[in-house]
């Protein structure tokens, strides 16, 4: 039990509060007892809450001691989050620096204890089992206060932490693949809360390594240290110390496809200045996955350890929760925190319960390989493997489950059989083969030439025309219908509404070499594709050139040879030179018939003459 003080009684609920004036006080908020100001609080001003994940739910929940258990959130968030530990029996104390937000937390939940006020005031009496910073630490200060550095943050939530608690924390990286891709100009002016850039302060942890061992130095001994991906304010993918940095691991394949999943859920038709997906491969494939995340997530004690997870994924706006632990075979997806029942999306439903997951590398990768390389008759047999195992899974021409929404980039090799990455939805009905393995070569065609990847096919060919090339290599034509039912299934995992569902349906049927990049619009492939799109015109450019010149030049000639033909077969002179001409030719061919036919005879007789003086045999010269 710690010694903080004891839990404020709530009231009844009241209306909602008027907007304070600067430097009164609500008179709605004198009725709230289970709100209690400490000092700094900031007058007419509200934080943006954060959004939060199944992921960082679930991490916050296997925290918990049970009933009893004294939690503290520092900082704004969710209230998913905070309805979550009041679930749990624990006793909640939410601290936030604007008094507008206190005083509405403290309605909306009168079991939760409220502080409003700067991080800096909490003082030894404030000690806590849990803290939860999820936020970071860039809005624990008080413009109303002297501001706190970050490591002057991070002592007073050490010390906030009673000697056998938990502090869990989200730092935000600054140089994480969200700055390098993200395209908003004008964010920082029109955000009232970045008094200072971040990354500004020089004791600001810099690494995930640095940020453990500041902790370490204020007593907490970090257990557990994720990489979080795919947005510092709504993680969903967390990238565990079994994982991180380790280049063979057999989850390094299903990561991939993951967080490819995850990036194109947070950018989705969100301009950026080059594809995430690309950036996070790479990173993968070099182990600095916790170099470039865009936030670090720890699990910190004292004392004892807290068990951690290798992988743990989930929802970006949802309670779903899963993890990926290796096995003998592959892998397997263990569902934590179940989908509800109600999720559905179009003709689709959430995947819950455990699930067998393929380990090795990305199909498409490979893929992409092939088409640089040119390696036709290796392409062709990638396909025809694909689409035998995707036969050998179907029943009567039927795919059920979540097979049927295979896509290449989800789809693992381990050098002898293709297996799933962990799947998400599933399609309520059947769907038939020739449609999913449609879907699949339009996906792949599509990222091919959006991306600005090489292939040996012309420049010109959109993605349904190379999908109809692909499936023509493994003697699958290329049926309308089935183009339409796989971009209805593409619709479906949109989750547009039906308004949108036709431009979107007319989009999809549109791209074309030199269009944005499928799902997340990144202008760096858009100008490579526009770059090679003029690299190849440029060629065809100068061969028409060459061959405008080729056939000028021979006009020119043949003009010339019939004006003399013209000229010799009208005048007697022309005439006289034609047939002087024509017996020039004459004798020069006899001539040279007679002296080939002379040089022939003297070859001959010197042939003789040495046959006739050669020795014969035994004689002595």
């Amino acid at each position: 039990m710690s010694d903080r003080p004891a839990a404020l009684l709530p009231e009844p609920a009241h209306a909602a509060p008027e907007p304070p004036i600067p430097g009164q006080v609500n008179p709605a908020a004198a009725v709230l007892t289970n709100l209690i100001r400490i000092g700094d609080e900031m007058f007419a001003w509200s934080d943006a809450v954060t959004g939060y994940s199944g992921a960082l739910r679930h991490l916050v929940r296997t925290l918990i001691a049970g009933p009893g258990t004294h939690a503290l959130i520092a900082g704004p968030h969710h209230d998913e989050m905070i309805t979550s530990l009041v679930d749990s029996g624990a006793e909640v104390t939410c601290l936030v620096r604007s008094l507008r937000d206190a005083e509405a937390l403290a309605l909306r939940f009168p079991a939760v204890g409220v502080l409003c006020g700067s991080a800096s005031r909490l003082g030894p009496a404030h000690r806590y089992d849990l803290v939860v910073c999820l936020d970071g630490l860039d809005r624990l200060n008080s413009a109303e206060g002297t501001p706190l550095t970050d490591d002057q943050l991070l002592a007073t939530l050490a010390k906030a932490v009673t000697p056998d608690g938990t502090l869990v924390l989200r730092h935000e990286n600054p140089l994480g693949i969200h700055t390098a891709v993200e395209l908003d100009p004008g964010a920082r002016e029109r955000a009232d809360s970045a008094w200072y850039p971040p990354g500004s302060s020089a004791d600001r942890p810099a690494s995930l390594s640095e940020l453990t061992a500041r902790l370490a130095i204020f007593g907490l001994h970090a257990t557990a240290g994720y990489a979080a991906f795919p947005l510092p304010a709504h993680p969903s993918v967390l990238v565990g110390p079994g994982l991180l940095g380790e280049v063979g691991a057999p989850l390094r394949g299903p990561l991939q496809a993951v967080l490819a999943r995850a990036y194109t859920d947070a950018y989705r038709d969100s301009p950026v200045l080059s594809d995430p997906r690309r950036i996070a491969g790479r990173a993968l494939r070099a182990g600095a996955e916790a170099v470039l995340a865009p936030a670090w997530v720890t699990v910190s004690r004292a004392s004892g350890e807290v068990p951690s997870h290798a992988l743990l994924a989930g929802d970006a706006d949802g309670p779903h929760a899963y993890t990926l632990t290796p096995a003998d075979w592959g892998a397997t997806a263990t569902t934590l925190v179940p989908a509800d029942e109600t999720a559905v999306r179009g003709g689709l439903r959430r995947v819950n319960g455990a699930f067998p997951v393929a380990t090795g590398v990305v199909l498409e990768e490979r893929l992409f390989g092939l088409c640089a390389s040119a390696d036709l008759p290796g392409l062709r047999t990638e396909l025809c493997r694909l689409a035998a195992w995707l036969d050998g899974h179907a029943r009567d021409g039927l795919v059920t489950g979540p097979m049927a929404l295979a896509d290449a980039g989800e789809l693992l090799d381990d050098g002898t059989q293709l297996g799933l990455a962990p799947p998400r939805w599933s399609p309520e009905q059947p769907v038939a083969a020739g449609t999913v393995l449609t879907r699949i070569a339009w996906r792949f065609a599509a990222r091919l030439i959006t991306s600005g990847q090489p292939h040996p096919w012309p420049v010109t060919s959109s993605a349904t025309d190379l999908a109809g090339l692909l499936l023509g290599m493994i003697d699958r034509p290329l049926r309308e219908d089935s183009l339409r039912a796989a971009l209805e299934l593409e619709l479906d995992l949109t989750g547009l509404p039906l308004p949108d569902r036709d431009t979107r349906r007319r989009e999809l049927l549109a791209i074309a070499p030199g269009a944005a990049t499928i799902d997340v619009p990144g202008y760096r492939e858009l100008a490579e594709a526009l770059w090679r799109q003029r690299y190849q015109a440029s060629h065809l450019l100068a061969q028409m050139t060459w061959t405008e010149q080729i056939i000028r030049s021979r006009d020119l000639h043949l003009s010339k040879m019939d004006w003399e033909i013209q000229l010799y077969r009208r005048s007697w002179p022309g005439r006289f030179l034609m047939v002087a001409r024509s017996g020039y030719k004459l004798v020069r061919n006899d001539t040279r018939k007679l002296s080939k036919k002379i040089g022939k005879r003297r070859a001959a007789a010197r042939r003789a003459k040495r046959d006739l003086n050669f020795p014969e045999p035994g004689e002595v010269i």
